[in-house]
C-alpha cells in the first residue's frame, strides 16, 4: 500500500518543503506565510461553521452546474452524431462558447443573473464544451459492428444507448468529465469572487482579500484545492464502475410452452447488391425453408456473408423483393464474435435475452447446456479479450443459440477450432436443430456433417 502511494507522497512533501523555502527567503509572512502560519489557519477556517456553509455552497452551485452541463452535452452529442446536420449547425455555437474569453461573458452575465446564479452560468459555459466534445469523440468510436448486431438482434434504440453506446464510449466519456471539472470547479469560485453570494469559497477568498488576510486567502485556496482533488479521486473510482454488469435477474425468462415449430420459410426475388464495381447478386432468386439446412460454400469474396447480412435485415438490397413466413425473430452468429468487451462471456451469452423480439428463449437448464456443450463453463468470467479466437468464436454461437430465434445464421462458427471440438459442437447442433427447428443458413468451408438433419449445398450464387 505504502509503495502504491509513495510517489503521490513524495509530491506532496516536495510541494510542502518548496512552499518553506520560499516563505522563509521572502521573509514577509502577510503575504507569503510559512507552513505553520498556513496550517494554524486553515485550522481555525475547518473549526468555524461557517466555512461548511460555504462549502457546501460551493459544492452544490458546482453539482448543479455539471449536471445541467453533462446532461446537455449528453442530448447535443447523441444528437450530433446520429444526424450529421445538426452536428455541423452546432459546431459554430461549439467554436464561439469555447472562444470568447469567459472574463467578457462574466461582466454581461452579472447583470443577468443572482449571485448564486452567475457561478452555475459560468460553470455551464466552461464544462459544456468539454463534455459536448468528449461525448461526441466517445460515439464516434463506437464500433460500428456492435451496433449491427444490437439491430440484428432487436434491441430497441434505448437499450443499445444504454447498453453498447455508453460502455463504448465510457472511457472517453470519462476523461471528458475530469478536464470539464476542473475547469468547472475554478469557473464557479471566480464566479463566486465576482457575484459575491452569501456563502462559498470564492466569497471567503474574497473577503480574506479585501482585510489582506492572505493566510486565510491561502487556507480557502487550500480548501478548494483538495475538493477539487477529491473530485479527481472519484473520477478516477467512477471510470472503474462497471455500470453494465448484469445479474441473472436483470433478464426476463420467456415462457417456452409456444415455440414457434411450424415451417418458416423466406425467399429473396430478383436480389441485386453491389459494392462499387463488385457485383455479387445480380437479379438473383433464393428460397429457404427450415426443413433443410442450407450451407453457403462459394469461394471467399463471393457474398456469402453479404446475402447473410442481408437475410439478416442489417444491410439492404440495391433492388429486390424479401418476403418471409413465420419468421419473427432473428439469431446471428457472426463470424467475428462481435462480443461486447466490458461483458463476461455469462453476460454476453445473456445479452440477447433482453431482445424484445425473443419470444421463446431457452430455459436456464437449456442455456446451461449449450454452455457446457460449447465447452464454455469455465470461461464463464472472463472477458473477451482474455480468450482465444475459437472460444469467441464460441462465446458467439452460443449467444445465437440461446436466443432460439426463428432463424439462425451462422458465419463460420466453427473457425479457429480443433477437429474433435468441431463434431461434437455439430453433434449437438444437429440435436438443437432438430428440438427447435429454425430455419438455418450456414455459410462455411467446412465440411458440415449433421446425421438427422436434410442439408442443401449453395455454392454458385
Amino acid at each position: 500500500m505504502i509503495k502504491k502511494h509513495l510517489p503521490t507522497l513524495l509530491s506532496i512533501v516536495t510541494i510542502l518543503f518548496l512552499w518553506q523555502i520560499v516563505a522563509i527567503t521572502v521573509g514577509y509572512y502577510a503575504i507569503f506565510p510559512t507552513l505553520d502560519l498556513l496550517f494554524v489557519e486553515s485550522f481555525r477556517l475547518i473549526t468555524n461553521s461557517g466555512f461548511y456553509e460555504a462549502l457546501a455552497a460551493t459544492i452544490f452551485r458546482g453539482f448543479v452546474g455539471f449536471a445541467l452541463s453533462f446532461l446537455l452535452s449528453l442530448f447535443t452529442g447523441s444528437v450530433a452524431v446520429h444526424f450529421p446536420f445538426w452536428k455541423k449547425f452546432l459546431h459554430p455555437y461549439i467554436v464561439i462558447i469555447r472562444s470568447v474569453p469567459v472574463i467578457s461573458v462574466v461582466l454581461v452575465a452579472l447583470l443577468w443573473f443572482s449571485p448564486t446564479q452567475l457561478p452555475v452560468f459560468i460553470a455551464l459555459l466552461t464544462m459544456f464544451p468539454v463534455l459536448y466534445q468528449s461525448v461526441v469523440n466517445g460515439f464516434e468510436h463506437v464500433d460500428s459492428r456492435l451496433i449491427e448486431m444490437s439491430t440484428v438482434y432487436g434491441f430497441s434504440p434505448w437499450y443499445t444507448f444504454r447498453k453498447i453506446y455508453l460502455p463504448s464510449a465510457k472511457p472517453l466519456i470519462i476523461g471528458g468529465l475530469s478536464t470539464a471539472l476542473g475547469f468547472g470547479w475554478r469557473a464557479i469560485i471566480i464566479g463566486e469572487v465576482l457575484a459575491q453570494p452569501l456563502h462559498g469559497i470564492g466569497s471567503g477568498m474574497k473577503l480574506a482579500h479585501v482585510y489582506l488576510n492572505v493566510s486565510e486567502l491561502f487556507a480557502w485556496t487550500l480548501a478548494a484545492v483538495v475538493v477539487s482533488y477529491i473530485f479527481d479521486i472519484s473520477i478516477h473510482l467512477l471510470s472503474k464502475i462497471r455500470f453494465t454488469k448484469f445479474h441473472k435477474s436483470t433478464f426476463k425468462q420467456h415462457h417456452v410452452s409456444e415455440r414457434n415449430l411450424s415451417t418458416k420459410e423466406i425467399t429473396f426475388s430478383n436480389l441485386t447488391k453491389s459494392f462499387l464495381d463488385n457485383h455479387l447478386f445480380k437479379n438473383a432468386d433464393f428460397q429457404f425453408t427450415s426443413e433443410k439446412v442450407y450451407l453457403l460454400k462459394a469461394p471467399s469474396g463471393k457474398g456469402k456473408t453479404t446475402l447473410l447480412r442481408l437475410l439478416s435485415g442489417s444491410i439492404k438490397p440495391d433492388s429486390g423483393k424479401l418476403k418471409s413466413r413465420n419468421c419473427f425473430s432473428i439469431a446471428y452468429s457472426f463470424q467475428d464474435g462481435r462480443l461486447c468487451n466490458w461483458l463476461t462471456v455469462d453476460e454476453n451469452i445473456h445479452f440477447v435475452l433482453s431482445n424484445r423480439k425473443i419470444k421463446n428463449s431457452l430455459t436456464a437448464e437449456e442455456i446451461q447446456e449449450v454452455i457446457e456443450k460449447l465447452e464454455l463453463t469455465e470461461n464463464l468470467h472472463q472477458f473477451p479479450n482474455e480468450l482465444s479466437g475459437g472460444q469467441q468464436q464460441r462465446v458467439a454461437l452460443a449467444r445465437a443459440l440461446v436466443a432460439n430465434a426463428d432463424m439462425l445464421l451462422l458465419d463460420e462458427p466453427l473457425n479457429g477450432l480443433d477437429n474433435k471440438l468441431k463434431i461434437k459442437i455439430m453433434q449437438f447442433l444437429n440435436d438443437y436443430i432438430v428440438k427447435n427447428k429454425p430455419l438455418v443458413i450456414w455459410a462455411t468451408h467446412e465440411d458440415i456433417q449433421l446425421p438427422d438433419l436434410e442439408t442443401e449445398e449453395i455454392s454458385k450464387f
